[in-house]
């Protein structure tokens, strides 16, 4: 389901439902952080995915930001696609988490088994719920959003945005439901204004420059990234030279790494020109 203006009330009723569940799992997960406490949040999470052999690369679809796929010996990989801005990139990372993490827990919880959840959109919604509460379950948005010594709307996301490192949706999202709680009605009203704005990337840079604001973290990162399930794959081919299984796996891996290579190449390609 996407999330407009016209159903952000209902999102903010369904985060509401699932919020408990949504801790527990917060919860369930934050012995894996202890390690890596003092990175950024976001460098957190790509810790975590780097240990389940995670795929980089630039697919050129503005709507796919990650999946989790099936691979050799059965491993569940992550895989983002570096074709989105960095932004959306940090916000896919703890999407793709929840879904790795919540099978590992539906097996701590059923001995026998963990249950399948059949109901997709709500899957995807504790999904992005999930997310967007390690990115802003620590910190107060909120008061930094009305501590901004701007009285522009858009200016005033961007800086969130940058702060946070989270995606304007995200942003307005997390805001909406804080405001709600407080009876801000303004702030509700703004936001449902702006919800369905779309600016492009260009546009997003001008705002991001204008304010003195990094607007690398508006743009794509291109990373093209396969080592880990390559080695992997080579790895099990040594434990079982004999098994074809492993070695079509790497021989599409392969095809994946030059297709993307190339991508990645023409996309700098583009944007070097752009600068000259």
């Amino acid at each position: 389901m996407r999330i407009t203006s016209d159903n952000l009330d209902q999102t903010i009723r369904i985060n509401e439902q699932i919020a408990d569940q949504i801790v527990d799992h917060i919860h369930f997960i934050e012995k894996r952080l202890i390690k890596w406490q003092s990175l950024p949040i976001e460098e957190q999470a790509f810790e975590i995915l780097k240990e389940q052999n995670l795929i980089e690369v630039p697919i050129p679809d503005e709507n796919w930001g990650g999946a989790i796929r099936k691979f050799a010996n059965n491993k569940m990989v992550p895989i983002i696609n570096t074709y989105q801005p960095r932004l959306y990139q940090y916000f896919i990372y703890w999407h793709e988490i929840y879904h790795l993490t919540e099978r590992e827990e539906m097996q701590t919880v059923h001995k026998n088994g963990y249950e399948i959840i059949t109901e997709f959109d709500l899957n995807e919604r504790k999904a992005d719920y999930f997310a967007s509460q390690m990115i802003f379950g620590r910190t107060d948005l909120y008061d930094f959003f009305h501590s901004l010594n701007t009285n522009d709307f858009i200016e005033r996301i961007a800086h969130c945005m940058k702060s946070f490192k989270a995606p304007y949706k995200a942003i307005l999202i997390e805001l909406y439901q804080v405001a709600k709680k407080n009876n801000h009605t303004q702030l509700q009203g703004d936001i449902k204004k702006h919800f369905d704005l779309r600016l492009k990337p260009t546009e997003w840079e001008i705002v991001f420059q204008e304010n003195g604001l990094d607007d690398s973290l508006i743009k794509p990162s291109y990373v093209t990234n396969m080592n880990a399930i390559i080695k992997t794959i080579q790895e099990e081919i040594k434990k079982h030279p004999d098994v074809q299984f492993y070695k079509d796996n790497l021989n599409l891996i392969k095809e994946w790494e030059l297709k993307y290579k190339n991508v990645q190449r023409e996309a700098k390609g583009a944007e070097d020109g752009q600068l000259s």
